[in-house]
């Protein structure tokens, strides 16, 4: 029997507390990874984990114990691949850290089951069976931080970008913004004041504090500016093997369906696929 051990990723990148949130930042953008496990500083020791949402949903928060999760469900190297399965299935997991007692030692993601399983699984069923006929759009003039806040108010990480002949031009999801996103510096200022009434006159002496805070931002640039085009798509009549196999040749977790008209009609995610085991 398959266990997590088999497809589990050992090499691991992960964030420490204390630690800076622009490392982490740093990170999900250099190895185009969606989440990473958090672990006390100096040691192995699961205490969370924080995605690329929890970063954007907490634009103005600095200290990573703040944003990131610390309800992590795990797993073992000798857990059953069934159990992990059902897990991500039923609870739509992207991702579960790999543990010893309590400290990390790899991690396994919908992308390791989709390249390592769906795609070398030659399964006939159709991505008509698993896929979502839920689309998302947005205006491609929409500035980019517009379209961001849109998705987070609408639970979605990817975002189809119509052009100005109502035609789909291109895609967008969180893991073009997180590469685009930027620490902004912002100055407030507060003035602190003192008095005294020991004396038949009165005064008011006042200081001037600044503060300062680093806000993650998205570019005021319009979305189609930012866009991957033309899509990538699959058909609707093509088989869940072929689909993850697209999936894992171009680096992506998403394609949007067409139908035999060429019709965008849907999306399939890699979550989706996994339902097919």
């Amino acid at each position: 029997m398959a266990t997590v051990k088999d497809l589990m990723n050992p090499k691991v990148f992960y964030a420490e507390v204390p630690s800076s949130r622009e490392q982490v930042l740093k990170t999900l953008q250099e190895k185009k990874i969606s989440g990473i496990p958090v672990v006390k500083k100096g040691t192995k020791n699961l205490i969370g984990i924080i995605t690329r949402e929890d970063l954007l949903r907490h634009s103005d928060e600095e200290q990573l114990a703040l944003i990131m999760s610390t309800k992590v469900v795990t797993v073992s190297q000798e857990t059953p691949f069934e159990d992990c399965l059902k897990l991500m299935k039923e609870k739509r997991y992207r991702r579960l850290p790999v543990v010893s007692g309590n400290e990390i030692q790899g991690i396994i993601t919908v992308g390791d089951i989709v390249h390592k399983v769906v795609a070398t699984s030659g399964s006939s069923a159709k991505v008509k069976d698993f896929m979502k006929r839920t689309l998302f759009s947005c205006w491609g003039n929409t500035p980019v931080y517009i379209a961001s806040k849109m998705m987070r108010m609408a639970n979605e990480y990817v975002i189809l970008v119509i052009d100005n002949k109502e035609n789909v031009a291109g895609i967008v999801s969180n893991t073009d913004l997180i590469r685009l996103v930027e620490i902004n510096i912002e100055e407030r200022k507060s003035i602190l004041k003192s008095s005294s009434e020991s004396q038949e006159w009165d005064w008011e002496t006042s200081s001037i504090l600044y503060i300062t805070k680093g806000k993650i931002a998205l570019p005021n640039i319009p979305l189609h500016k930012v866009m991957s085009a033309p899509c990538i798509t699959i058909s609707e009549t093509a088989s869940i093997t072929e689909c993850a196999s697209k999936m894992q040749k171009s680096d992506i977790d998403q394609l949007p369906v067409t139908n035999a008209k060429d019709e965008i009609i849907g999306m399939i995610y890699d979550i989706d696929l996994i339902k097919s085991l």
